[in-house]
Protein backbone atom coordinates (compact mmCIF):
# COMPACT_ATOMS: atom_id res chain seq x y z
CA UNK A 1 0.00 0.00 0.00
CA UNK A 2 2.53 2.64 1.17
CA UNK A 3 6.28 2.39 0.80
CA UNK A 4 7.11 4.45 3.91
CA UNK A 5 8.43 3.06 7.16
CA UNK A 6 8.89 4.45 10.64
CA UNK A 7 7.27 4.75 14.02
CA UNK A 8 5.21 7.42 15.69
CA UNK A 9 3.12 7.94 18.79
CA UNK A 10 -0.56 8.88 18.82
CA UNK A 11 -1.83 10.72 21.85
CA UNK A 12 -5.61 10.26 21.79
CA UNK A 13 -7.42 10.61 25.11
CA UNK A 14 -10.68 9.30 23.60
CA UNK A 15 -9.21 6.43 21.59
CA UNK A 16 -11.38 5.54 18.58
CA UNK A 17 -9.50 7.49 15.92
CA UNK A 18 -6.14 6.16 17.04
CA UNK A 19 -7.54 2.64 16.79
CA UNK A 20 -8.67 3.28 13.23
CA UNK A 21 -5.30 4.76 12.27
CA UNK A 22 -3.38 1.86 13.82
CA UNK A 23 -5.62 -0.66 12.05
CA UNK A 24 -5.18 1.20 8.74
CA UNK A 25 -1.40 0.94 9.03
CA UNK A 26 -1.35 -2.68 10.18
CA UNK A 27 -0.04 -4.12 6.88
CA UNK A 28 2.65 -1.46 6.39
CA UNK A 29 6.15 -0.88 7.75
CA UNK A 30 4.81 1.88 10.00
CA UNK A 31 4.57 1.19 13.73
CA UNK A 32 2.00 3.05 15.79
CA UNK A 33 2.17 3.41 19.56
CA UNK A 34 -1.17 4.54 20.99
CA UNK A 35 -1.28 6.42 24.29
CA UNK A 36 -4.24 7.80 26.20
CA UNK A 37 -2.12 9.35 28.96
CA UNK A 38 0.91 11.62 28.83
CA UNK A 39 2.73 9.33 31.27
CA UNK A 40 2.28 6.46 28.80
CA UNK A 41 4.19 8.45 26.20
CA UNK A 42 7.15 8.74 28.57
CA UNK A 43 6.99 4.98 29.14
CA UNK A 44 6.81 4.30 25.39
CA UNK A 45 9.81 6.53 24.70
CA UNK A 46 11.86 4.89 27.47
CA UNK A 47 10.92 1.30 26.63
CA UNK A 48 11.47 1.79 22.90
CA UNK A 49 14.80 3.56 23.35
CA UNK A 50 16.17 2.35 20.01
CA UNK A 51 13.24 3.81 18.07
CA UNK A 52 13.34 7.36 16.76
CA UNK A 53 9.87 8.89 16.89
CA UNK A 54 9.70 11.63 14.25
CA UNK A 55 6.47 13.04 15.70
CA UNK A 56 3.61 12.71 18.14
CA UNK A 57 0.17 12.81 16.54
CA UNK A 58 -1.97 14.80 18.97
CA UNK A 59 -5.63 13.85 18.38
CA UNK A 60 -8.23 15.84 20.27
CA UNK A 61 -11.99 16.37 20.29
CA UNK A 62 -12.36 19.55 22.32
CA UNK A 63 -10.17 22.65 22.30
CA UNK A 64 -9.73 22.51 26.09
CA UNK A 65 -7.70 19.31 25.52
CA UNK A 66 -4.97 21.42 23.93
CA UNK A 67 -3.69 22.12 27.45
CA UNK A 68 -2.47 18.49 27.49
CA UNK A 69 -0.12 19.45 24.68
CA UNK A 70 2.01 21.50 27.09
CA UNK A 71 3.11 18.35 28.88
CA UNK A 72 4.21 16.82 25.56
CA UNK A 73 6.78 19.57 24.95
CA UNK A 74 9.18 17.96 27.45
CA UNK A 75 9.70 15.02 25.09
CA UNK A 76 11.34 17.23 22.46
CA UNK A 77 9.48 15.45 19.66
CA UNK A 78 7.56 17.48 17.06
CA UNK A 79 3.80 17.49 17.52
CA UNK A 80 1.32 17.16 14.66
CA UNK A 81 -2.10 18.43 15.72
CA UNK A 82 -5.10 16.39 14.57
CA UNK A 83 -8.31 18.09 15.67
CA UNK A 84 -11.45 16.12 14.98
CA UNK A 85 -13.46 19.33 14.69
CA UNK A 86 -13.20 20.84 11.19
CA UNK A 87 -13.36 24.43 12.55
CA UNK A 88 -10.40 23.76 14.86
CA UNK A 89 -8.49 22.34 11.92
CA UNK A 90 -9.22 25.42 9.81
CA UNK A 91 -8.10 27.73 12.65
CA UNK A 92 -4.88 25.82 13.38
CA UNK A 93 -3.78 25.45 9.77
CA UNK A 94 -3.57 29.25 9.53
CA UNK A 95 -0.98 29.31 12.34
CA UNK A 96 2.56 29.43 10.96
CA UNK A 97 5.14 27.00 12.32
CA UNK A 98 2.89 24.13 13.37
CA UNK A 99 1.84 20.99 11.53
CA UNK A 100 -1.85 20.12 11.37
CA UNK A 101 -3.49 17.00 9.98
CA UNK A 102 -7.05 16.90 8.68
CA UNK A 103 -8.64 13.76 10.14
CA UNK A 104 -12.09 14.65 8.84
CA UNK A 105 -11.07 13.40 5.40
CA UNK A 106 -11.17 9.83 4.18
CA UNK A 107 -8.98 7.16 5.73
CA UNK A 108 -6.74 7.04 2.65
CA UNK A 109 -6.23 10.81 2.89
CA UNK A 110 -5.11 10.92 6.50
CA UNK A 111 -2.97 7.80 6.17
CA UNK A 112 -1.31 9.52 3.22
CA UNK A 113 -0.71 12.59 5.42
CA UNK A 114 0.94 10.38 8.06
CA UNK A 115 3.22 8.87 5.41
CA UNK A 116 4.15 12.41 4.29
CA UNK A 117 5.00 13.39 7.89
CA UNK A 118 7.21 10.30 8.24
CA UNK A 119 9.10 11.24 5.07
CA UNK A 120 9.87 14.78 6.30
Amino acid sequence: MFEAEGSFIIYDKQGPLSSIIKQSLKKTNISVFRCKKISNIADAIKSKSGIKFPFILFVYNEEYELIDCLALAKFNIPIVFAPIDKNSYESLKRVKGIEVMDVSTSKIEYVSQIVDFLKL
